[in-house]
């Protein structure tokens, strides 16, 4: 099967048209709240597993295309929305802390993790974040990590006021959400493309004050603590991309010590680097790096997310 150059038409149910059906669940994370996932199962034989981990403001649909790709190639999928977006529960753009988005992460892996072949996980700017922080706090048993376009630092300097409310609001208002400000034209060169994905009233644009403290702590901790990495790991970024930076992903890669490490630049590049105009090029690189470290395997039985 080709990489998309067009995306997937979905139903209503979130199952792909051309063939890529999902399971879709609800689980309950430790303290209660509902997070809605998607699991996808490829043919035998398998090759490994993927768990994707979305961005801010946005929820698994805008992936339906990345996950038939995957399918395609031998790898399982997972797709969870995140708490406080999607169809998961919890406010938009507030989480008390960020060791509930990684309890989480462990809920869901551990729902989707098993004997019978790797699993990778493959997160996008917070996603990315995440899956950085989830490898090194949470020690999950994984063949390797991709980092797309991570929120190690921003690409631009937030107005002083909103840095200033939001530091004020902390203290007394931690729950106070204000715009991310982020445009369609700062995510992809190819706006038909973003306009095509699912479920776009699902998109928020919201981030609380202590949301925001908790990112870009957990941003400034990777840039400044982090040396080591002790699976392999692939980061990717668009060089043009103006919400993350390019310059720390590359200084990250840089000063890590890694027994397996990759870096993809791509020029031109904007945020989702999945969803530009080179995205064919993005997956294919994403499947030969992964491919490169999962034998093939032979599924047993399929194991997927359930409900509890």
């Amino acid at each position: 099967m080709d990489f998309l150059s067009q995306p997937p038409e979905p139903c209503d149910n979130g199952i792909v048209k051309s063939g890529c059906g999902c399971d879709e669940n609800w689980i309950k994370a430790q303290d209660g709240t509902r997070l809605f996932v998607r699991t996808f199962f490829a043919d035998a034989p398998v090759r490994g597993r993927v768990m994707l981990v979305h961005g801010l403001g946005e929820h698994s649909s805008r992936y339906l295309h990345v996950a038939e790709t995957l399918i395609a190639h031998g790898f399982d999928v997972c797709a969870c929305d995140l708490r406080g977006h999607g169809r998961s529960g919890g406010a938009r753009g507030d989480v008390e802390s960020y060791g509930a988005l990684l309890d989480d992460l462990s809920r869901v892996f551990s729902q989707f993790e098993t004997a019978d072949a790797p699993i990778f996980i493959y997160g996008h700017s917070l996603g990315g974040q995440l899956a950085l922080h989830f490898l090194l706090q949470r020690s999950p048993r994984v063949a390797g990590v991709i980092s797309a376009s991570p929120w190690l630092d921003l690409a631009f300097a937030p107005p002083r006021w909103k840095l200033w409310l939001a530091r004020a609001a902390v203290r007394i208002r931690p729950r106070f959400t204000q715009e991310t400000d982020v445009v369609p034209e700062r995510l992809s060169r190819d706006q038909d493309f973003l306009r095509s994905l699912a479920d776009a009233d699902l998109v928020h644009h919201r981030i609380s004050a202590r949301m925001y403290a908790h990112l870009s702590g957990a941003a400034s901790h990777l840039r400044t603590f982090v040396t080591e990495f002790p699976v392999p790991l692939m980061l990717l970024h668009g060089d043009s991309d103006p919400i993350t930076s390019a310059v720390a992903s590359r200084a990250f890669f840089e000063k890590l010590t890694c027994p397996d490490k990759t870096l993809r630049i791509y020029p031109g590049g904007l945020h989702e680097t999945h969803n530009d105009l080179d995205r064919a090029t993005v997956l294919r690189d994403v499947i030969e790096w992964m491919s490169a470290r999962s034998p093939v395997t032979t599924r047993a039985a399929k194991a997927g997310a359930s409900s509890s």
